[in-house]
């Protein structure tokens, strides 16, 4: 299918992927030009024509509320502009369609199962909000410099009394805490 997997084959585990060796390309590693086209394929193909992204791989993306793929998208969406396959606006989109639906994902941050009507699952909460900031740190948008406020806004709203941060029991507070010093820093803006 031309999707990268964890237990399943699914566009967010291919776009990650996606962008991982697109950064070792940049990097001088030689990568399969064949492999990363597969790859854009199978995650185009699982974008619906309202910009949601299916949940697995072979699953139609044309009945899939833009809601149950607020977190994924900007990732995905992502990965496809990175490999020539999407357009700086189709980022915008998803982008815009993240925050807009920001609420479902926190509603479930703290529960470790897909705990929504749209399948959000709060163990990919942080996963989500990293995919987030890397669209936007990649993003031309004028709005660029709004989404990082935003987003770190929404980051030191749910920063615990320690300072750390905490999504999954399951994944605990030294993956919540790193994730979220991570889109933090990457929503920051460039470093004199």
């Amino acid at each position: 299918s031309g999707a990268w997997r964890h237990e399943y084959a699914n566009p967010f585990v291919t776009a990650s992927t996606i962008q991982a060796l697109h950064f070792a390309k940049e990097a001088g590693i030689r990568v399969s030009a064949g492999r990363l086209k597969t790859g854009a394929k199978s995650l185009s193909d699982s974008r619906g024509d309202n910009g949601a992204f299916a949940y697995a791989t072979g699953r139609s993306a044309g009945n899939v509320a833009p809601e149950a793929s607020a977190g994924r998208s900007p990732l995905c969406e992502l990965a496809l502009l990175l490999e020539g396959q999407s357009t700086p606006e189709r980022l915008e989109q998803a982008i815009e369609t993240s925050f807009k639906h920001h609420e479902l994902l926190e509603a479930v941050r703290r529960y470790d199962d897909h705990s929504d009507r749209y399948g959000n699952g709060g163990f990919f909460f942080w996963y989500d909000l990293e995919g987030r900031a890397a669209a936007i740190e990649a993003s031309p948008s004028p709005k660029k410099s709004a989404w990082q406020q935003q987003l770190r806004d929404i980051v030191f709203q749910i920063r615990q009394a320690d300072g750390g941060f905490l999504d999954s029991h399951e994944l605990g507070k030294s993956y919540g805490t790193a994730m979220g010093l991570h889109v933090l820093e990457a929503v920051t803006g460039p470093r004199p």
